[in-house]
């Protein structure tokens, strides 16, 4: 019994009581702008699965991954839950149909940086500060940006599929850094 004390330590809480406890004080103080932003990423992630419905055998296992790794992104954003998360989403997407050439992609896309922007996003501050307006600006500029790089380089794997009957390497690796070009300027460091 008195090893069982003194694992429990002298309030008789074991260390996932005491690690729950403290993610409770947590939420509890985390400022509006902060739980409005974990739970925008959180319903992102959550979205994907719907958006990109598999019938695959093992999507109820990918679609449950999601959802508790955007939970978890949502209450502990790091050191973990972003990475837990994005790594559910891609184990989904994994099992997911895949029609390269369905507009779904662009919307999985968007949904995907949207999430992982409020999941850096929130890693910027302390759960009770409050966010920087500029900031929230900057990530909202940023998402907007690689959506629409998303779109141009899907725009031009659809006309080089129709143009070209198999793209040479060349042609797409400098349709790619093309584009990569574009997102780097629109999303670099500038004066404000």
């Amino acid at each position: 019994m008195r090893g069982g004390r003194a694992a429990r330590g002298a309030t008789g809480a074991t260390g996932i009581e005491r690690v729950l406890a403290r993610w409770l004080v947590e939420a509890r103080s985390t400022s509006r702008p902060q739980l409005a932003i974990r739970l925008l990423g959180m319903l992102c992630a959550w979205v994907v699965p719907l958006v990109a419905a598999s019938s695959h055998q093992l999507s109820p296992v990918g679609f449950t991954l999601v959802v508790l790794g955007a939970a978890l992104a949502a209450v502990r954003p790091e050191p973990a839950g972003g990475p837990v998360a994005l790594a559910s989403l891609a184990a989904y997407l994994l099992v997911a149909p895949r029609d390269p050439t369905s507009p779904v992609v662009l919307v999985v896309a968007g949904l995907v940086v949207v999430h992982e922007a409020c999941v850096a996003l929130s890693t910027t501050a302390p759960s009770p500060a409050r966010l920087d307006p500029r900031l929230v600006r900057r990530y909202a500029e940023r998402c907007v940006a690689l959506t629409a790089v998303a779109a141009i380089t899907w725009g031009l794997g659809l006309l080089a599929r129709s143009v070209l009957p198999v793209a040479p390497v060349a042609v797409v690796a400098a349709a790619v850094l093309g584009v990569a070009a574009v997102a780097w300027m629109t999303t670099s460091n500038r004066s404000r």
